[in-house]
């Protein structure tokens, strides 16, 4: 009896479905032709009737353990939505992201999609351990080895190519894969023939775009022709029929230049586009080198790959794996929860203003599935992320002077509601800084706490990811001079500091028993839904000795739910200590539209640069104004406000000395103007500490061009200053040329050079264009000597600085 009458009969019997029946013959007959050149047509057709049921039985356990996994995981979200004190949906964001409202003692596990992404990703480093180092970019990113790195290519073919380099990392690049597939099979979702995780397939839209639809066609046919590319049916998980062939090739190069099926899921996993299995490496070489990764771009796609995959770890493990079902479920139990509980004015602003709403929550969705950074029109999206990257290039140069006070008052914040000495975390972040970097490396990499600038995607830290784009160009001349400020250096010190410390006081405690714990700690397990029991089971597990000191390793944890429920929560816990925008923040800044059209690009040059005051509320300001009782609140609150004032006058100071005036005068009595732009600029108002005395900023930008954003209000008022000149309206003077064109030239406001390149260039430009420039700096000089008190140490238009700065004025001499 043929397999075809057979699985009729099996139809008509009800013992499988039609679909079954149809998926199980085309598998068998893709087999089949695999088998038939070298087997007669009898033998080829028990062996692929063999293998289609082989192949069947193992995917009908995979759908059970699949469905069971699904029920869980929709159980156990649905369970938490319900007990959350705020509603259904602060309940769903919070499997999402870090709830804000701190409401993981009455949900019990707390674990959400971002954090546990972030920990996912820094185990699978630690699987790499270290030894991709060799291929990271140096030098602020303008020097990388892009030619060895191919030899990891043939290592993971089982090509000896005699560098123990590329051999190093092809075995923990193959390590953390084996242990990415297995987890995400054990979490539910099933992986078919179609998924060869040796390496990442990245094809490249604009590349095979540039070859154009023959070439691609060509090229595939011929190296399938040639036994080096096999061709995968979709349909059936098998290998395709010789008939198919050119229209799955067809198909492929139709979901790659369209953008099909990507940024609707983690991505990691994905099997949309993995229709082609490489042979050989050389073929694999062949083919990304063109349509791909090019010949420069394989590091970070491998790297990325690892991202990816831990990203969809997370989505599997949280919400189930088919993950966008259960989110659209439980999404709809939140709207209808949300339309009884927010009928009243009070409660539509309070979950809108603490972004819990259910728009809030798909936007969230959106962010973290990548759905929002599939561009619409690549054309659109690389205009507008360009001009992003350049002004990014242009301004951001100085962050590092703000952020290395308020990072520090952020992360005395963090840890004194946590019980941990601030002054442990800032003498560790100074001693990695300084003596000891390897070693500091070596233990966090034990401790799944390895730097995620090891990624070397975009600027490396999560600080800024809103703010460039892509690897062209302007995103590369981005990422230098965001390397070059130090910001990345010091942000990722900050935050391996903070968790090494939060590692250590986790094993300090781990004598004692969970009613005897401090109060600090105690009430950290308790705000993420950990009970005695979990403690009981934390506890017990082995420590790592290093330098003389214990630290918790999550690694040797018994339940590993628990142990990265752990590190979730001390992922969570970070974000306050180092303030980066989440997934809920960047779906808020690009007000959930997607790259590529108009008003999306708009309204992400709008919000460019604004997402640290909106990160800043939903964090520091969210916690002290709901955590507690009213005395707590009070006193929390009072203490923020204290030390960001602090920070944010240290900022006025070092801003002013970078740009060549003395510091102001901090005696409150005598200047209150200056602590209230302390205030304002602590609690990350930036420009609205020039708008508290001035309807213009320092930089000569009013209200309009800071709402439009830095870019469009870049474009517009340099436009509109042509136009006047065209017209005859209004003369181009020297001081405005000078400050369009340092408006748009990177780099010329990193912190360390910005005053020699406005005193002996910019200054310079002025004085060649304008007569009157001698005139417009003493203007400058006597605004600044009225508006707030200071004189310069550098004055405008000199050659060299006359004097220091005066620093008495900062303690009021």
């Amino acid at each position: 009896m043929s397999i075809a009458n057979c699985l009729t009969k099996l139809v008509a019997a009800n013992r499988i479905s039609q679909k079954q029946a149809d998926d199980a013959l085309a598998l068998h007959e893709g087999i089949q032709g695999r088998l038939y050149p070298e087997m007669g047509p009898a033998s080829a057709e028990a062996a692929s009737a063999l293998e289609a049921a082989r192949v069947m039985a193992q995917a009908a356990q995979e759908r059970k353990l699949m469905a069971a996994k699904q029920a869980i995981r929709q159980t156990d979200i649905a369970t938490r939505m319900q007990l959350h004190p705020e509603g259904k949906t602060a309940g769903l964001m919070s499997a999402l992201v870090r709830d804000n409202w701190e409401g993981g003692a009455q949900m019990g596990d707390a674990l959400n999609v971002e954090s546990h992404s972030e920990g996912v990703t820094k185990r699978l480093l630690r699987l790499v351990d270290g030894a991709m180092k060799p291929y990271q970019s140096t030098l602020a990113g303008l020097r990388q080895d892009t030619q060895s790195i191919w030899n990891v290519v043939d290592e993971l073919y089982g090509v000896d190519t005699g560098d123990t380099a590329a051999k190093a990392a092809a075995k923990g690049f193959a390590d953390a894969t084996k242990y990415a597939v297995d987890r995400v099979k054990n979490g539910g979702k099933p992986l078919s023939v179609l998924e060869d995780w040796r390496l990442p397939q990245s094809w490249d839209a604009s590349r095979v775009k540039q070859f154009g639809e023959r070439e691609f066609l060509d090229d595939m046919w011929k190296e399938f022709e040639a036994g080096n590319l096999r061709v995968m049916e979709k349909v059936s998980s098998g290998e395709a029929a010789r008939a198919a062939v050119p229209g799955i090739i067809q198909n492929a190069y139709k979901d790659i230049t369209l953008g099909r099926q990507q940024g609707t899921g983690a991505g990691g996993f994905s099997n949309q586009l993995r229709v082609f299995r490489f042979e050989n490496p050389e073929t694999y070489k062949r083919l990304m080198k063109k349509y791909g990764v090019g010949d420069g771009g394989l590091f970070n796609t491998m790297m990325g790959h690892l991202r990816g995959m831990a990203k969809e770890i997370a989505f599997v493990e949280v919400l189930g794996p088919r993950y966008q079902e259960n989110f659209d479920k439980l999404l709809h139990a939140a709207r209808d929860d949300d339309a009884i509980r927010a009928r009243g004015i009070g409660q539509r602003i309070r979950r809108s203003v603490t972004m819990n709403s259910p728009s809030a929550v798909q936007r969230t969705y959106d962010s973290l599935s990548g759905k929002l950074g599939v561009a619409q029109s690549e054309l659109i999206a690389g205009i507008g992320g360009g001009l992003r990257n350049i002004q990014t290039a242009s301004r951001l140069g100085s962050a590092t002077i703000a952020a290395l006070p308020g990072d520090s008052m952020t992360a005395m914040l963090a840890a004194n509601y946590n019980g941990i000495p601030a002054t442990a975390v800032l003498s560790r972040l100074v001693q990695d800084l300084t003596t000891n970097r390897e070693g500091a490396e070596e233990i966090a990499r034990q401790l799944n706490l390895t730097a995620a600038t090891v990624l070397d995607t975009a600027v490396g830290t999560k600080r800024f990811d809103d703010e460039l784009v892509g690897q062209g160009i302007t995103g590369r001349t981005a990422d230098a001079v965001m390397r070059l400020s130090g910001i990345n250096t010091w942000t990722e010190g900050l935050k391996r500091a903070f968790s090494m410390e939060f590692m250590g006081a986790i094993a300090r405690q781990t004598d004692r028993k969970f009613s005897d714990l401090d109060a600090m700690f105690r009430g950290f397990l308790t705000r993420y839904g950990f009970t005695p029991d979990d403690w009981d089971k934390l506890r017990v597990a082995p420590q790592l000795e290093a330098d003389g000191a214990r630290f918790f390793d999550v690694n040797a944890v018994e339940d590993e739910r628990l142990a990265d429920r752990l590190m979730s929560a001390v992922i969570d816990e970070r974000h306050f200590a180092v303030i980066e925008p989440d997934a809920r923040i960047r779906g808020a800044m690009a007000a959930g539209l997607q790259r590529g059209t108009i008003i999306g690009e708009a309204v992400r040059s709008a919000t460019q640069f604004k997402s640290f005051p909106m990160t800043y509320m939903m964090t520091h300001m969210m916690r002290s104004l709901t955590q507690g009782d009213l005395s707590n609140r009070a006193y929390r609150t009072a203490q923020q406000v204290l030390l960001m004032t602090i920070a944010g006058a240290t900022v006025v100071q070092m801003q002013s000395i970078i740009a060549g005036r003395d510091p102001q005068d901090m005696r409150p009595m005598d200047n209150p103007r200056f602590w209230l732009e302390a205030f304002i600029r602590g609690g990350g108002g930036g420009m609205l500490g020039d708008f508290a005395h001035s309807s213009v900023t320092r930089g000569g930008e009013g209200i309009t061009q800071m709402v439009m954003g830095p870019g469009p209000g870049a474009v517009v008022s340099a436009t509109g200053d042509l136009a006047q000149a065209l017209a005859g309206t209004k003369d181009m003077s020297g001081k405005t040329f000078a400050q369009h064109l340092k408006a748009w030239t990177p780099g010329s406001s990193l912190w360390y050079s910005k005053l020699a390149t406005d005193r002996l260039i910019f200054d310079n430009i002025q004085a060649m264009i304008d007569p009157n420039y001698r005139q417009s700096f003493a203007r400058y000089e006597r605004r600044m000597k009225k508006d707030f008190g200071q004189t310069f140490w550098w004055g405008p238009g000199e050659g060299l600085p006359s004097r220091g700065p005066d620093l008495g004025r900062t303690i009021g001499r």
